[in-house]
């Protein structure tokens, strides 16, 4: 066999494998991983976490210059299968822990799909340098920011735009503890405040950098300049993109702020909602790759497939093995992961209803039972926005220890929920302390504060809803809300019991018509034997080619 022929059958099945990898990935998004997907997808259609299409292209793009410039070897060896199985211990240990802590679900449910990641490329291929293993970090990109850190880090970004803002257009400024305001006069004369708040602080901007600078340190490891060039062209190209994305997000509070005292606030509003900041950080991550990509020297190829004998050495056959491995194992992963998946979440509602839009405007009425009543639903049109949910109502809590005013909360995944210390700040609220316990198996969060005279507490729990419909089952998670007035270490225990007696009597024996974890199994089995046996009639195609060639 010619040099020509062993590097074209080289690539070939570094390809094939990185296809088989990448279906598998792709299959166990679908199947355990299948509420990560959808949370991150929709979470991607927010201003706040946008951020994640930079982030899977930062993932893709990784991946791609790992192929190319690295060539990924495959092989098997007792140590690797070791510490694979632990990773995927691991993982399967904080899958478990998304059911119980349903706040962070999305974030954990992120994190043990970035550690299978890890487990399934260490188990097909061997990593020889430090920056190899960049390519196995990059999934942890794709897991969404925590509410709690961005809604820590939106004030502080809040403050200093808008002073700068207010500095240039000589409004006045006011600086709230939640978000910073401008106040301005409209042409009606009427004095209207205008909120600095997460989509114009350049949070998105940050996070889209971040997302980004895999991308920047893997193409830089491979230029052949001296490290302090190296050095100085990631420092330059990240300050471009930080320079571009804070301005862009000034000038956008500039515009709405000219926009609205000389026309309206609404005819402002429309303004901000149609600059999306996704904007700026676009072009923010652009002008970082274009910088490193311009002023970087690299080889016009290199790869590890040229200096190495492995693929030369390795038949179609132990590949086929190793990929076989990897079936078994994908299969093995999944069936565990879906098992625990049933048992994992303690509390939760089954509610059968013609369409679900009747629960997001009437979850009062559904939410009721002999133990716990609601009424009085009001809907909360600023905190709807402010906290991210579908839609927010206050009500008034009934139970059989006395009337309380609380919140429910409907949202289609968690992530988007900010934190009621937000929330609460805003109120003028101040936060004494907070904490969560786990209450027969749910977590519920406790939040100690006063505001003037007054001094309480304010608990809540998020519950799944599986809403059985006519086209199909939809989840939707409900944070519910009591707020009350008393001593705290008197009030937790009896608010908490009665915040869990919401799903003390409810039926759980509603067939959702969802797949159980059996059937999915079953499924993920045909389809790797489907994956298979293409893979056989590939590798069956390409050993006649090259036999043929040979001869």
């Amino acid at each position: 066999m010619t040099l020509e022929q062993a590097y074209k059958e080289s690539i070939v099945k570094l390809a094939v494998g990185f296809t088989i990898i990448s279906l598998l990935l792709g299959f166990t998004m679908e199947t355990a991983y299948r509420d990560f997907l959808q949370s991150i997808t929709k979470l991607a259609g927010s201003e706040e976490y946008s951020y994640i299409i930079v982030s899977l292209f930062s993932v893709l793009a990784v991946l791609y210059l790992s192929v190319r410039y690295t060539g990924f070897s495959y092989g098997i060896r007792p140590s690797k299968m070791i510490l694979t199985t632990l990773i995927a211990l691991i993982s399967a240990a904080i899958y478990i822990t998304s059911g119980i802590d349903i706040e962070h679900r999305v974030q954990l449910m992120g994190l043990s799909f970035a550690l299978f990641f890890i487990a399934l490329i260490i188990l097909i291929y061997d990593l020889n340098t430090p920056s190899e293993i960049i390519p196995l970090l990059t999934p942890f990109l794709l897991v969404p920011i925590p509410a709690g850190l961005l809604d820590a880090v939106t004030p502080i970004l809040s403050r200093y735009i808008g002073r700068f803002v207010g500095y240039l257009t000589g409004v006045r400024v006011i600086e709230m503890p939640g978000f910073t305001q401008l106040e301005l006069i409209t042409p009606s004369g009427e004095v209207a405040r205008l909120s600095v708040e997460a989509a114009c602080t350049g949070i998105v901007t940050i996070s889209s950098i971040i997302a980004i600078v895999p991308i920047l340190l893997y193409m830089i490891s491979f230029s052949i300049d001296k490290p302090l060039r190296k050095l100085i062209i990631a420092a330059i190209s990240i300050l471009v993109a930080f320079t571009i994305g804070i301005v862009g997000n000034i000038l956008r509070v500039l515009i709405v702020v000219y926009i609205a005292s000389r026309t309206s606030v609404e005819q402002a509003y429309t303004v901000f909602h149609y600059s999306p900041s996704l904007l700026y950080s676009t072009l923010s991550v652009l002008s970082a790759f274009y910088i490193v990509n311009k002023y970087s020297h690299f080889q016009a190829f290199f790869s590890r497939v040229l200096r190495s004998s492995e693929f030369t050495t390795a038949s179609w056959e132990y590949i086929a093995g190793v990929f076989l491995v990897a079936f078994i194992f994908t299969g093995i992963v999944n069936f565990a992961l879906l098992e625990s998946q049933a048992g994992s979440i303690e509390q939760y509602i089954a509610i059968r209803i013609d369409d679900a839009q009747k629960f997001i405007q009437k979850p009062d009425e559904y939410l009721s039972n002999s133990l716990i009543r609601f009424s009085s639903r009001e809907y909360d049109a600023f905190l709807t926005r402010v906290l991210g949910a579908l839609a927010v109502y206050r009500v008034r809590v009934v139970t059989i220890s006395g009337i309380y005013s609380g919140y429910i909360e409907v949202v289609d995944t968690p992530a988007r929920l900010h934190t009621w210390q937000l929330c609460l700040t805003l109120q003028g609220y101040n936060i004494i302390s907070s904490w969560s316990e786990s209450i027969n198996g749910t977590r519920v969060s406790i939040i100690v504060l006063e505001k003037g005279g007054w001094r309480g507490v304010l608990l809540y729990t998020i519950i799944p809803v599986f809403l059985s419909t006519s086209g199909g089952t939809t989840t939707l998670y409900t944070r519910i809300s009591i707020q009350a007035s008393g001593d705290p270490s008197q009030l937790t225990r009896v608010l908490a019991r009665d915040i869990l007696s919401i799903t003390s009597v409810e039926d759980r024996t509603v067939d959702l018509g969802a797949q159980g974890p059996l059937g999915i199994y079953v499924n993920a089995v045909f389809v790797a034997l489907f994956l298979l046996l293409i893979y056989s009639e590939s590798l069956l195609v390409w050993s006649s080619i090259y036999k043929f060639k040979g001869k």
